[in-house]
C-alpha cells in the first residue's frame, strides 16, 4: 500500500507490523505519571563501567492509548531518581554476594566440587543481575586469574549451575 503526504512524499507501508524475534527484558520497570496525568512504562536497563552501574538502554510507552511522546514528558521524566533503589539494589547484592564469597581460596588444580561449582555459579549470577564483568567478578571474588576463571565457569555450566533459563530470569 502507497500513501503519500504533501511534505513527505511517498510513503511505503506494510500490512503486517514486524514482530521482534526476542522481548527485550529490562532489568527494572516503573509507571511515571507526566504532569497532564498520563501514564507511561518505563524501563531501563543496567550495565557498568569500573564497577559502577548506568542506565544503556530506555523504553517508554503510553500504558494506554497512543498517548503521544512529547518534549514536555521527556523533560518531566527523572530518570535517575526512577531507577534510583533498582540500581542501588543490584550494587548492594552484587556488593554482599562477592563479600560472602570473597574467602575461598583459589582451588590450585584439584577436581572441583559440587559445592565449588554452586559458588562460581552464584557469584556469576549475582555479577550478570548487576550487569558486571562476569568472569572479572568470578576471578576478583575466588582471587583466581581470569582464565582459571572462565574454566571454573566452564565447569559450572556443564553441571548446570549456570544455564540460559536462570540467566534469562534476571
Amino acid at each position: 500500500m502507497v500513501h503519500s503526504h504533501q511534505r513527505l512524499g511517498p510513503i511505503v507501508t506494510s500490512q503486517k507490523k514486524p514482530t521482534p524475534s526476542k522481548k527485550t527484558a529490562f532489568d527494572a520497570e516503573t509507571v511515571f505519571v507526566d504532569t497532564n496525568g498520563n501514564q507511561w512504562n518505563v524501563s531501563a536497563e543496567f550495565k557498568s563501567s569500573n564497577g559502577r552501574p548506568y542506565i544503556s538502554a530506555i523504553s517508554i510507552s503510553p500504558t494506554k492509548g497512543s498517548t503521544p511522546l512529547t518534549r514536555r514528558v521527556l523533560r518531566d521524566l527523572e530518570i535517575n531518581k526512577l531507577f534510583k533503589d533498582e540500581i542501588a539494589r543490584e550494587v548492594k547484592h552484587f556488593s554482599h554476594t562477592r563479600r560472602k564469597l570473597r574467602s575461598k581460596s583459589a582451588h590450585q588444580g584439584r577436581a572441583h566440587t559440587d559445592e565449588d561449582l554452586k559458588i562460581v555459579g552464584e557469584i556469576y549470577m549475582s555479577a550478570f543481575r548487576a550487569n558486571q564483568p562476569v568472569q572479572q567478578s568470578v576471578a576478583d571474588t575466588l582471587g583466581i586469574s581470569v582464565s582459571t576463571a572462565e574454566k571454573r565457569i566452564s565447569a559450572a555450566r556443564r553441571k548446570g549451575f549456570i544455564t540460559r533459563e536462570n540467566r534469562e530470569e534476571k
